[in-house]
């Protein structure tokens, strides 16, 4: 690829900056040679084989018992060499999950240390350990050693690793990792193929034993370990850009967290897969350069059926049958007996092939961001998989990485079962599954310094470090299930099974399934097998994935103890309190909504006594289209003239909200040409509309100075009159109204297209409203950021669930240079690139807006963020969204989530099963503000809605602000007077229907109207920050240069004669200001309290 263009650039700064330097392979060099000849004088000696206990169940009670006395013949290594990517080519600077340079070093063990039939039951093992053990002392005494660890390689206990780091503080990025060989001649081949049996326990019955294919090539990639390294060392030297693309590849996989898993690819397996397209393969040519090279595996491997069928590297290609009965993926290596992909298990082979698939589309379409897309961003598992599970087994009598019984660890063996089980419960409602159990250690083999969210134990008593410890205590393990859904069958009601004629596969359904298995009769006369899930809700139809799993995995595998999964994580943040998620959720659906306004436009577009026919009604409100957390609930009052209070009246309120909708008439050249009084004409229009509504239908309607609301089936529809149709005036006239109604046809078309979208939305919304953005981040912009993700996901499937897009909106709102590039939500793909370099050019000027958001409606990308969020807040949401993501990030992937350092334990006392696991997502920092105002719940039309009860409120404040706890008794006495407008007082309702609804404050809100007059007030010297989905919080955080140019200053500010002294006022104090909002708020603010600490903070 040319060097001069973006993408060539791109590539160079990035291998620069994932290619291992020179300098630093000239460090590693260095340290092999010194362990070289540490090891080369280690003496000869005589050691005890004592096998771990993990072991003597595989070497038998006398084999044990003699092993432990029998002393073994102790030399130093035959070779030691540098191994791996390190030597070949290929290797990444800093490995994924440890943050520093892993190189491999390969130790040959001497032949005459085994006996000849040391590859039995795992004597090979034992004595290779013991001889590693032998290692760990010897260096544990030298001098230039900082530390050598023991690990699992591959988290497979049997073959152990050392881990050695050196004290020079130059040589500190370097971890060598000390991996044991054995000569090629060790053992005989013959005795070591594929259907040979080499295990005591694997009996067979009939006295004969089963084969061990993973067990046998646990010996033989250690005895043909240099034959690959060789490989690659070859085809390196054939393909100039080999390295590169290696490099590239494995960048590819780690940003997707593909390299983090024992049983999925390491960099070895992806380097061979590279050298082998390149060589034997014959599928690339060596002659691309390394992007090339990349595209072209991608695309190869993105076909299931090229890695089902099998890879050979050597020239013949003997049992493949057999290999491919025996391994999920066949990788043959050059010597024709190891299969270098024998620990890859199915459900990684499947991940691997989706991925590849993914991106290698988005590199075939190219455009401007293919690359960045594709090898720049973060794509790990939390971000990619719509649901999380974590399945939670009793692992019986096996230790702690797996017993050495079976041909496999065990834990290998759980995986298997629990996908297997998984597949059959979800069938086509998923199109990937990954079963991955969560490791000790990474790819790299180095155990992460922190676990982000602890393994659940019995008595859930471990967290942070030793939540590992206290798993083994309790005799568990994790194992972490990643589905990506099917939108089209996700979450259909019935699971259909096989026909009752079957009587084979019926009774395998009825197996299965258990209880939930019934005989069911359809339409079309199939009778049938089936599950039906439908005693759920609809607002809990998002459930039915995990639930199947649950239940499946309990009665279908014994070893489970508990399922937590992350559908209903998010669901607390949009129920309101007192009630569950789901309560009156069909009523106010979207299709609800949209049925009612129909039959009103109905009656409005018959209506013939108005000047102007009505022609056309659109909906304008969120509620509409499924994207407001808390959309408008049937009021008792608003069905009709003399209806009412025929339902409950427990909790009626005084501000029911209000649906937009835009009222569309036909032409006419008689409008004025002034703007004012063109308005005045459409209010004159709009009470036509009512008063016709009224007596034609006994359609109630409510005018105020600025609006006109009919009362419809429950609803309060306020009516916008659309007067376009009459010329220019009119079209200018109602710019923003026309940009309204695009807005909403545009979100609306991307409701219907994403399922998920609606529900995702609802969770940002709240997620901006609950850290106090939401006046100045409204619900267009995040409707538009979460419209972008499903429209332009890039090289992942659209999200199918609000979980999978709220990591993904956190993560962009957190990243994106928004003082640089636009974002630009084009449902139609018909922005050019010459209009995208054009915006960009206006986002140099000092006066463009701090998010620029491009839309079919809004070349300029200005409409909605003309006026803010102001670049402090839009800083401060992007760090509350960073740490939010990382939270969350923890919470889904559990110890998989390798980056989990970051967090500094922040997550550690939070599980996925958690009740209030949500709640650290939500809680709002309140330590930044100078002030907070706690304002009256009596005083707010939805209390109900709030995300945290007073008592929790209360904490808060006494933990971040340091408020004495007596002065909120204080407050409460003090507040009890003031507005009242949760519900309507009984004394108004037992006066009458009539007299009820003429006391109602249709669509009136208290908390705008105090910002607003605060802003007024008190704009030049603070930002105020509120929840407007019943947040009873005020943050109030003082400029700190206060410019009091228009704005009406406090008293305070006030005493100065601008006629004689011009030199501008002090800012206010922090008293000052507290003293002018709780006289602004009278009545609606219970009480202030201000910070107490130290110095200020960065918001």
């Amino acid at each position: 690829m040319p060097a001069d263009t973006l993408d060539g650039e791109l590539l160079r700064a990035l291998l620069d900056e994932s290619s291992l330097p020179r300098a630093v392979r000239g460090v590693a060099s260095n340290l092999v040679v010194l362990l070289a000849h540490t090891l080369s004088e280690v003496p000869s000696q005589e050691i005890k084989l004592s096998p771990p206990a993990y072991f003597r169940s595989a070497l038998g009670s006398s084999s044990s018992e003699r092993g432990s006395a029998k002393a073994l013949k102790f030399s130093a290594p035959t070779r030691v060499y540098m191994a791996g990517s390190a030597a070949s080519g290929g290797c990444l600077w800093t490995s994924p999950g440890a943050g520093c340079t892993v190189v491999d070093v390969a130790v040959e063990m001497p032949g005459d240390y085994f006996q000849e039939k040391d590859y039995l039951d795992h004597r090979y093992h034992a004595k290779r350990l013991t001889y590693l053990h032998a290692l760990q002392q010897h260096l544990s005494h030298t001098a230039w050693v900082a530390s050598a660890e023991l690990s699992s390689h591959h988290a497979d206990i049997r073959k152990q690793c050392l881990l050695i780091k050196a004290k020079k503080s130059s040589d500190a990025t370097v971890c060598l990792r000390m991996l044991l060989t054995a000569p090629a001649n060790a053992f005989p081949v013959a005795r070591l193929q594929l259907d040979k049996a080499n295990l005591r326990h694997l009996d067979g019955g009939d006295g004969g034993r089963l084969p061990s294919p993973h067990y046998n090539q646990s010996i033989l990639e250690d005895m043909f370990y240099d034959e690959h390294a060789k490989y690659l060392r070859d085809a390196a030297a054939t393909a100039e850009y080999l390295e590169d693309a290696c490099v590239l590849l494995k960048v590819w996989a780690g940003r997707r967290g593909l390299l983090g898993a024992p049983d999925g690819f390491n960099g070895f397996v992806l380097s061979m897969l590279m050298a082998y397209l390149v060589s034997t393969g014959g599928k690339l040519s060596p002659l691309m350069d390394a992007l090339q090279l990349v595209k072209g595996a991608l695309t190869l491997l993105s076909n299931h059926a090229v890695l089902s069928a099998g890879l050979w590297a050597g020239a013949q290609k003997k049992n493949a049958a057999d290999w491919r009965s025996g391994f999920p993926l066949v990788f043959i290596g050059p010597c024709g007996l190891v299969n270098i992909g024998a620990r890859v298990s199915k459900s990684a082979v499947a991940e691997f092939v989706h991925e590849a698939a993914l991106s290698a589309a988005v590199l075939e379409r190219g455009g401007r961001t293919a690359f960045e897309q594709v090898f720049l961003s973060s794509l790990h598992p939390a971000a990619r998989y719509d649901v999380h599970l974590h399945v939670t087994v009793d692992r019986g009598d096996n230790t702690a990485s797996g017993s050495c019984d079976a041909d496999m660890v065990s834990w290998r063996s759980h995986e298997s079962q629990v996908n297997d089980i998984v597949h059959d419960a979800l069938g086509t409602r998923a199109k990937l599954i990954r079963v991955q159990h969560q490791p000790f250690v990474n790819s790299s083999d180095i155990r992460p310094s922190h676990f982000s969210a602890p393994v659940t134990t019995k008595k859930r008593k471990g967290v942070g470090k030793d939540a590992a410890a206290d798993e083994d205590s309790a005799g568990l393990f994790t194992i972490w299930i990643g589905i990506v859904l099917d939108p089209d069958h996700a979450f259909r009601l019935v699971d259909l099974g096989p026909s009752s004629d079957n009587d084979v596969l019926a009774k395998q359904f009825r197996s299965f399934w258990g209880d939930r298995a019934e005989l069911r009769r359809f339409k079309d006369g199939r009778i049938c097998e089936s599950v039906v899930w439908d005693s759920l809700p609809s607002a809990k139809r998002h459930h039915i994935p995990a639930l199947a799993i649950e239940y499946a995995l309990k009665r279908n595998f014994a070893p489970t103890v508990g399922v937590e999964w992350s559908c209903s994580l998010l669901d607390p943040a949009l129920s309101c309190k007192g009630s569950s998620l789901g309560d009156s959720s069909k009523e106010s659906s979207p299709s609800a909504l949209t049925q009612c306004l129909d039959r009103l436009a109905k009656r409005m577009k018959e209506m013939k006594e108005v000047p102007l026919k009505v022609i056309n009604v659109q909906p304008l409100s969120a509620a509409f289209r499924g994207t407001d957390p808390f959309p408008p609930q049937p009021h008792q009052l608003a069905f009709g003239a003399g209806i009412g209070l025929g339902r409950s009246d427990e909790h009626m309120p005084v501000c029911p909200k209000t649906l937009d909708v835009l009222v569309q008439l036909e032409g006419s050249g008689r409008w004025p040409e002034n703007s004012a009084a063109i308005n005045k004409t459409k209010a004159a229009m709009a009470l036509t509309i009512a008063d016709q509504l009224h007596s034609s239908y006994a359609t109630p309607a409510v005018v105020a100075e600025g609006s006109v609301d009919v009362l419809h089936e429950g609803y309060a529809f306020r009516l916008h009159i659309n007067s376009t149709a009459g010329g220019a005036n009119n079209e200018a006239a109602e710019k923003h109204l026309i940009q309204g109604a695009a807005h909403a046809g545009v979100i609306s078309t991307i409701s219907a297209r994403f399922p998920a979208f609606g529900p995702a939305t609802q969770v940002a919304t709240r997620w901006i409203s609950g850290h106090l953005l939401s006046s100045y981040i409204g619900e267009e912009i995040v409707e538009l950021l979460m419209g972008h993700l499903f429209l332009h996901p890039g090289a992942v499937e659209p999200p199918t669930s609000r979980e999978v897009a709220f990591v993904r909106f956190l993560d962009m709102l957190a990243t994106h240079p928004w003082d640089a590039l636009p974002l630009f939500v084009d449902p139609d793909d018909e922005v050019t690139l010459d209009s995208m370099q054009e915006l960009e050019k206006k986002m140099d000027s000092p006066d463009a807006p701090s998010m620029c958001i491009s839309t079919p409606y809004d070349s300029d990308g200005d409409t909605w963020t003309r006026r803010g969020p102001p670049a402090v807040v839009l800083k401060r949401a992007q760090a509350l969204a960073a740490r939010a993501a990382e939270r969350l990030k923890a919470l889904l992937q559990g110890r998989n989530w390798m980056d989990a350092k970051s967090l500094g334990g922040i997550v550690d006392d939070v599980h996925l099963g958690d009740e209030s696991a949500w709640e650290s997502l939500f809680t709002p920092a309140l330590m930044h503000f100078d002030i907070v105002l706690k304002l009256r719940r009596a005083a707010l039309p939805f209390p109900d809605h709030a995300l945290f009860t007073g008592k929790q409120i209360k904490r808060r404040l006494i933990k971040e602000l340091k408020v004495d706890p007596d002065t909120f008794q204080m407050a409460e006495h003090g507040g009890k007077r003031g507005l009242q407008l949760a519900k309507l007082p009984q004394k108004v309702l037992t006066r009458g229907p009539d007299k009820a609804r003429a006391a109602m404050l249709i669509g009136f809100d208290p908390l705008q109207c105090f910002l607003r007059e605060a802003e007024q007030r008190l704009g030049g010297t603070a930002l105020f920050f509120a929840d407007k989905h019943g947040g009873d919080l005020i943050g109030v955080a003082i400029k700190p240069k206060a410019d009091h140019s228009g704005a009406q200053l406090a008293a305070s500010l006030g005493d100065f004669d601008p006629l004689g002294d011009f030199t501008p006022p002090a800012p206010p104090c922090v008293d000052d200001v507290l003293d002018e909002l709780l006289f602004i708020g009278n009545g609606f603010v219970q009480d202030g309290y201000k910070k107490r600490s130290g110095g200020r903070q960065q918001l």
